[in-house]
Formats: C-alpha cells, sequence, structure tokens
C-alpha cells in the first residue's frame, strides 16, 4: 500500500514538474516528455474495482435466522439472484445494517448456498459495521462442490463469527509504529 501511494506522488511530481519546466523554458520536449507521464500513473492508481459493496434491496437481502428454541440470531443469510457476485473481485462488503429480521424464505429445492467461515470475514477499515467477505476464498472452497460460483445464490453466516470479528478489531491494540491518540 505505501510503495503504491509513493509511486504515485513521485510520478505526480514528475509531470508537474515537467509540465512547469515546459512553461518556464517554453520548450515542446518537456511538454512531450510531461504528456507520457500520465501513462507512468496507471499502475500506482487504486483497484476501485476489486471490491464490491452489496445494499440490501431488490436484488438482494439480508435476512437475520432466528433458532426455533431461542430468540437469539444464529445464521445472517444474504440472499442473491444466481450470476448477481462478481467472483473474481477481491472482497464483498454488506452493511450490517441493512438485515431484516421476521422474514419468511420460502424453501428452494434448487438452492446453492455456501457457507462463510469465520476466517472469511473481515471488517471495512473506514465504514463501521460494514463486514466483508473474501471471495478469493470462497471461490476456491467450490472448486470441490458440484455447483459453481455461478449458480451459488445464498451465502450463510454465523452471527457469532460476526460478533467475534467485531469484537477482536474494538479490542485490538495498534500495531508497531503507530501511536494512539487520546
Amino acid at each position: 500500500m505505501k510503495l503504491k501511494l509513493l509511486g504515485l506522488i513521485a510520478t505526480l511530481l514528475l509531470f508537474l514538474t515537467f509540465i512547469v519546466l515546459s512553461i518556464k523554458s517554453e520548450s515542446t520536449t518537456y511538454l512531450y516528455i510531461a504528456s507520457v507521464c500520465p501513462l507512468l500513473v496507471v499502475p500506482f492508481l487504486p483497484d476501485i474495482r476489486s471490491n464490491q459493496y452489496i445494499k440490501a434491496n431488490g436484488p438482494v437481502r439480508l435476512i437475520t435466522m432466528e433458532s426455533k428454541d431461542s430468540g437469539d440470531s444464529d445464521f445472517l443469510v444474504i440472499l442473491f439472484e444466481p450470476g448477481y457476485i462478481k467472483w473474481n473481485g477481491g472482497k464483498l462488503f454488506f452493511n450490517l445494517a441493512d438485515n431484516m429480521k421476521d422474514v419468511y424464505v420460502k424453501p428452494d429445492p434448487l438452492a446453492a448456498t455456501l457457507t462463510v467461515l469465520k476466517f472469511d470475514l473481515l471488517t471495512h477499515r473506514r465504514k463501521k459495521n460494514w463486514i466483508g467477505i473474501s471471495l478469493a476464498q470462497l471461490q476456491q472452497r467450490t472448486e470441490q462442490l458440484s455447483y459453481t460460483t455461478n449458480e451459488v445464490n445464498r451465502l450463510i453466516i454465523r452471527i457469532s463469527d460476526i460478533q467475534e470479528l467485531q469484537q477482536t478489531n474494538i479490542n485490538q491494540p495498534a500495531s508497531v509504529g503507530q501511536q494512539v491518540g487520546a
């Protein structure tokens, strides 16, 4: 991450330097060099499409399933149309505030479901209550199944795994080299 940021800053400074030089010396050579600099910036740009954000409306629903024995929630189910998720992306993020309770989900004998395990989950760095799922790990596990990721229409996550992930991030101390401000 730091290497990309340093590369981006360096190429932008190089671009600005050649623009200033071309204006001061009225040289077309410096202007031509400056025109090539934006091509050097491209490898250092962040990959915006690597992450996917879903909102619970229309084709996607987040439903909290409750157990029959107690009123506690056991599972969070993400329902979507097959082919809706771009599986070649890096991570799939969803907002916990979008989940619905007391929703009836009709049984579907043709439903292809994937279980999201604890180590597949992560929290978003900047957005509170956004949980991410590593799509590469899910895709790797489907290689052993009789159906493909394009047929999957449900993801099931244990609520306790999400709560544990959130607790871990709250209690996590600052890493070495970082200061904690009060």
